[in-house]
């Protein structure tokens, strides 16, 4: 008998670990306040660990747990039988928080969303084209739901949909006939911008938690304003403007010029850390007036993200420019995308370095997809950089608000499917943008090497079109990569991270499409992910090969059980066997040993 239930067990182990690894999974509510539940995760945290993998939560599911967790004479009212339902939510939601903190569990939602169980239809409905999925329940109708969507004889697909409930044992089994689920066709609160523990508040980084007076409303339509602004003097130096926001007017001294750039003049003013944008003659429209007068109406506060947070006028009452708050630093094109330039300006840094400086823009880029706002021109001219946690984004009025287009973009952060579009012809989806955000993440990552950049390649537009990504990914390479330092980089960089870019940037990648692209949240876990291997103590990332916290090594990552020499003449370690009378293929191929 002990034999047989240890059998049993182990086979539940290891369905639990193909589940992770294979499927998207999601819970729902009644499953999180099942008794069970705290088994269900001691058996699959160690596993969501190993396989750098999260469960879902809906941002409605965990509102439901928070309402109980918060409310005991709700719990009384709802769940009269069970005195203990007010602990068990109060847990259940401790539990959710600390996996959150984790990274073990991803809160997922959408401010539309009008229950629980709406959620999961729409997701799985959306996605069962491109990931198997899993969905955790004890709620036999949302199963039977579900398993409808799997059903669909309108729709083939080689993916799979499962549904699961908690077992006695903490493990997944077959939904059967239960209990009806406690929150059943329960109206939901309206969204939060804080979730509470106990006396304490703990934000938690979900698009539905952004006040209402921070998002921009989303559009398909491009809005059409024509005209022009009529100015009939540009203030300079020592001039005076007035600033106005709303009916709030301030008097401001412009002093002395900072730049000058295509579009206009940057003056410092008599408010400290804020300066002045006045455009030149000609370079302001009233279409950019009026998305500027938009811009005006929602409270973006994000540090280092330097939004007009004023509209400028001369003594005539014209508008000329508007303020904002001073950025510093260098230029990621300059300080880090030029190796010579980046050992001048940060000498100190390593990978972990420009690692951290990935999530710090990261984080940035979440919060304005969070409010609606589409930056449309990401590239590194953009972004101005002091450390690897200060930077700051400038020339943000060019950001597409709502249904005024970014009319400006390059080449290399331009998405395959919008390449050869008229920037300000046309509305830049999320999908769009993530190509742009991922083409910065693999430049800083390769300082400054566009992904779409290799050996005998076509010009970028075709390359990118056509989705000819060089880097290898395991087998799968068309070995193009450019030589040196590049595909030195490459190597050593998580194996983990280098499936991740190849599936965005290959034809054939599983994220290569507008809709499946990696988000924010994704990249952030991925990064922090990364950042840990290189800062842990006693990391087994480095144990393996100490140059893999170099930002530009001189030689491949070390693969194990290869004896590794010196080269003669370059001094670099290399493969014993790939030498001849101690020096390397590469010194060989130079000279004439």
């Amino acid at each position: 008998m002990a034999n047989n239930v240890t059998e049993i067990e182990e086979k539940s182990k290891s369905f639990l670990y193909h589940l992770v690894k294979y499927y998207k999974i999601f819970i729902d509510t009644c499953s999180l306040l099942s008794i069970r539940a705290n088994k269900f995760w001691e058996h699959i945290t160690p596993i969501l660990k190993a396989q750098n993998a999260s469960v879902i939560v809906p941002y409605r599911v965990y509102e439901e747990v928070e309402k109980y967790a918060d409310n005991l004479e709700l719990c009384k009212k709802k769940v009269p039988n069970d005195p203990n339902f007010n602990l068990t939510a109060k847990k259940a939601k401790k539990k959710i928080l600390s996996l959150y903190e984790q990274g073990l569990v991803k809160i997922f939602g959408d401010k539309t969303d009008n229950f629980a169980d709406n959620v999961f239809q729409t997701v799985f409905t959306k996605f069962r084209m491109k990931y198997n999925l899993l969905l955790i329940t004890q709620d036999k109708d949302l199963a039977s739901d579900i398993m409808k969507i799997s059903e669909s004889k309108s729709v083939m697909a080689n993916n799979k949909i499962l549904v699961r409930k908690i077992n006695n044992y903490g493990y997944l089994s077959a939904v059967e006939k239960i209990k009806v689920d406690v929150n059943k066709n329960e109206p939901k609160k309206s969204v939060v911008n804080t979730v509470h523990n106990g006396s304490q508040k703990k934000k938690v980084q979900v698009s539905v938690a952004v006040p209402e007076d921070e998002i921009f409303a989303h559009t398909d339509t491009i809005t059409v304003v024509t005209g022009s602004v009529n100015v009939s003097e540009y203030p300079k130096e020592n001039c005076i403007v007035t600033a106005k926001r709303g009916g709030n007017s301030k008097t401001i001294h412009l002093l002395s010029k900072v730049s000058s750039g295509g579009e206009g003049i940057i003056y410092t003013t008599d408010i400290p850390n804020v300066v002045a944008k006045i455009y030149k003659p000609k370079k302001v429209d009233r279409a950019k007036f009026e998305k500027l007068k938009l811009m005006m109406t929602k409270n973006i506060n994000c540090p280092g993200v330097c939004f007009p947070i004023a509209l400028l006028y001369n003594t005539k009452g014209e508008f000329v420019g508007y303020l904002m708050n001073k950025a510093k630093g260098i230029e990621l094109q300059k300080g880090v995308f030029i190796p010579r330039l980046l050992q001048k300006h940060f000498p100190n840094w390593k990978k972990k370095d420009t690692v951290q400086l990935c999530i710090t823009i990261l984080k940035k880029f979440k919060y304005l997809h969070d409010r609606n706002i589409i930056l449309g021109d990401i590239n590194p001219n953009n972004i101005l950089v002091v450390s690897p946690t200060e930077v700051y984004f400038v020339d943000t009025d060019s950001y597409q608000i709502e249904g005024y287009p970014c009319p400006v973009g390059t080449i290399n952060f331009t998405a395959p499917e919008i390449q050869g579009k008229r920037y300000n012809e046309f509305l830049r989806t999320l999908g769009n943008e993530q190509f742009a955000v991922a083409t910065l993440l693999f430049m800083i990552m390769l300082l400054g090497k566009p992904p779409y950049a290799l050996q005998g390649g076509e010009n970028q537009v075709d390359n990118i079109i056509n989705g000819d990504f060089a880097y290898a990914s395991g087998e799968r390479t068309n070995g193009k990569a450019p030589e040196g330092a590049w595909r030195y980089i490459w190597s050593h960089m998580p194996r983990y991270l280098k499936d991740d870019f190849y599936e965005t940037f290959h034809k054939d990648g599983a994220q290569h499409s507008e809709n499946s692209r990696f988000s924010d949240d994704d990249w952030i876990k991925k990064f922090e992910y990364y950042e840990k291997l290189l800062t842990e103590e006693n990391s087994k990332f480095l144990a393996n090969d100490s140059m893999s916290g170099e930002l530009i090594p001189n030689r491949l990552k070390k693969v194990a059980n290869v004896t590794y020499v010196r080269c003669k003449l370059c001094g670099r370690e290399v493969d014993e066997e790939r030498t001849e009378q101690g020096y390397c293929s590469d010194c060989l191929r130079k000279t004439n040993y």
